[in-house]
């Protein structure tokens, strides 16, 4: 009985960690305040977590090097909503023109959205 009950408690423990690998969104984005998506796992080409000032930030490299330069000229002052599928995760505001092919996004996610954010682009 201690056998079976082990078996299952291991099984249940092993469908409970492949759960929680699984990602339930399939895709992340950047969208402006009327709901246009400035950018999408597409244009992205590598993500990093950094620790930072009691904050996570998500640091990003894009495929294109005018893409975050077209995006901050167009909304420079603006808030703008990153989401992990359906799910907003963070409404930062972009304070500066980002000229280079990677930018620092600081928001109000947690690390777990965090992590996700950067796993989805890494895979």
């Amino acid at each position: 009985m201690k056998l079976i009950v082990s078996a299952l408690a291991a099984l249940f423990l092993l469908i409970g960690c492949q759960q929680n690998v699984n990602l339930e969104f399939n895709d992340v984005s950047i969208q402006d305040q009327e709901g246009n998506v400035l950018v999408s796992s597409s244009d992205f080409e590598e993500a990093s977590i950094q620790e930072g000032q009691n904050r996570v930030l998500v640091n990003v490299n894009f495929k294109n090097s005018d893409t975050p330069k077209e995006m901050t000229e167009n909304h420079l002052h603006e808030k703008v909503y990153i989401y992990l599928g359906d799910e907003k995760i963070a409404s930062p505001t972009i304070r500066k023109v980002i000229d280079r092919d990677s930018m620092q996004i600081a928001g109000d996610y947690t690390r777990e959205e965090a992590e996700q954010f950067v796993d989805f682009i890494n895979q």
